[in-house]
């Protein structure tokens, strides 16, 4: 008996000391940032959106803004005024902005240059891009928001890498249960931040970027899409969802975005945009195009994320663009939807100033 007792004592002793030492990893680690992601929430129809909050971003922890309704934005919407126009921002980490502050989204960036510089009108630019969201959630977010009475003026579709999830929309009955219960799951878990530090820092870095070309091909290196890619359902999906903005008198603008060192398109649904937007008389940004002369490190985050220069040259191609096809700055000249033109940029904001100077470097110069 005193064996048995001495035994326990000391398993207790240990459970203990081990829910001290996690408890201080814990709260240690919420001093640096972590266990203050943002958490997504499931939804029947859109699978995972974002909830409201002050938050940071898993990649350098710069401040990230979860409006009420649940865009990237710094306060809720109220009813249209006269004279405001309103664009939204549709896609993934790219348009949601991956490790950069609220206001280094190529989405804020756009918001200020055109409230700058047309002040024939007040601009809202809303960002609604959604981490990790496959093409066809993208596009079912815009006609919700359309729906929604959000009354969009004009709509962006950002490309989006993550092109072996597709299919996650089209999950029925147990399966789509199976996949809102995950999401839940992973909710609750990335309010701790021995999780964020372990699993979003730690095994991200040093396998989650190695690997993620062969779990979800074409997600980070776009030249392993594969060939099993239904080009035709995604045109198909592109289709209803423009059908859906001119019921509705929206424009359309597609953003066609690569990976670092990408100069042209190498996905299949990066060229079926293209196509899309000449078939249809859809203004189509090929940024490849418009960066391939740039230094790419110096704009990229990491390998498929612009940092703040980077969002800033999306924002001067969108600017331009926006320009051109709605009247609402009628002193700047209608653009070339292919990439650069040869009317000067816009002047990018001077918060990305130095960023923006960086980003001016060819690939032949040495970086700074």
């Amino acid at each position: 008996m005193p064996g048995k007792k001495n035994g326990l004592l000391k398993f207790l002793r240990f459970l203990g000391w081990f829910a001290f030492v996690v408890v201080a990893v814990e709260l240690v680690l919420r001093l640096f940032g972590y266990g203050n992601y943002v958490s997504y929430r499931p939804d029947e129809r859109l699978l995972w959106v974002p909830v409201p909050g002050h938050n940071l971003t898993e990649a350098n922890h710069k401040p990230i803004t979860i409006s009420d309704d649940g865009f990237r934005y710094q306060e809720k919407l109220g009813p249209k005024q006269d004279g405001q126009v309103r664009v939204f921002a549709f896609g993934d980490s790219v348009t949601m902005g991956w490790g950069v502050a609220d206001n280094a989204t190529f989405s804020a960036y756009l918001e200020q240059m055109l409230n700058s510089k047309c002040p024939q009108h007040s601009f809202q630019v809303i960002n609604a891009g959604i981490n990790a969201y496959p093409n066809s959630l993208t596009l079912e977010r815009m006609k919700k928001v359309i729906e929604d009475g959000f009354r969009p003026d004009i709509v962006v579709i950002g490309f989006s890498g993550n092109t072996r999830m597709e299919g996650l929309i089209d999950a029925q009955g147990a399966a789509r249960e199976k996949f809102l219960s995950r999401v839940r799951w992973k909710g609750w878990l990335r309010k701790s931040a021995i999780y964020d530090f372990v699993i979003e820092d730690l095994l991200r870095t040093l396998v989650y970027y190695r690997l993620r070309h062969m779990l979800v091909a074409g997600s980070l290196d776009v030249k392993q899409a594969g060939e099993e890619l239904d080009v035709n359902q995604f045109t198909s999906r592109l289709n209803d969802a423009y059908q859906v903005c001119l019921r509705n008198n929206v424009k359309m603008i597609l953003l066609v975005t690569g990976t670092n060192g990408e100069t042209v398109p190498e996905h299949p649904f990066q060229g079926a945009m293209l196509d899309f937007g000449r078939t249809h008389g859809i203004p189509a940004i090929n940024m490849m195009e418009a960066w391939k002369s740039i230094n790419q490190d110096q704009i990229f985050e990491d390998y498929g994320h612009p940092n703040p220069g980077g969002h800033a040259l999306i924002a001067q191609q969108l600017f331009r663009t926006i320009s051109g096809i709605g009247g609402y700055c009628s002193t700047q000249p209608a653009v070339s939807t292919a990439g650069t033109s040869s009317a000067s940029q816009p002047p990018i904001p001077q918060a990305v100033s130095a960023a923006g100077g960086m980003a001016t470097a060819r690939r032949d110069q040495p970086a700074n």
